[in-house]
């Protein structure tokens, strides 16, 4: 097993409870299954404000970094995690 720390703002703070939970992963896991996984103990609320119900992708609007980098510079939803990985799930921010 490995551990990664999970953390984030906003509404998904809310819906966590935290901004910041550590999670347990199999080795070699890669980060779609990661969320899964954190999806199964948070629930369908958090499900609904990451993934497209239709076709399960991830919504668009949402950035996944890990240890500080966007997805997309990696693996995307397949990089796979190391132990000490830190996951950071931006929700999108509007101002002015």
């Amino acid at each position: 097993m490995i551990n990664v720390k999970l953390r984030t703002i906003l509404n998904f703070k809310k819906i966590i409870g935290k901004g910041e939970v550590d999670v347990s992963v199999e080795e070699g896991t890669t980060l779609e299954v990661a969320l899964d996984k954190i999806v199964d103990n948070y629930g369908k609320e958090l499900e609904s404000n990451l993934f497209d119900s239709d076709d399960g992708s991830l919504l668009q609007h949402i950035r996944l970094m890990i240890n500080g980098r966007d997805i997309a510079f990696l693996n995307g939803l397949q990089t796979i995690l190391q132990d000490g990985d830190e996951i950071l799930i931006l929700p999108p921010v509007a101002g002015g």
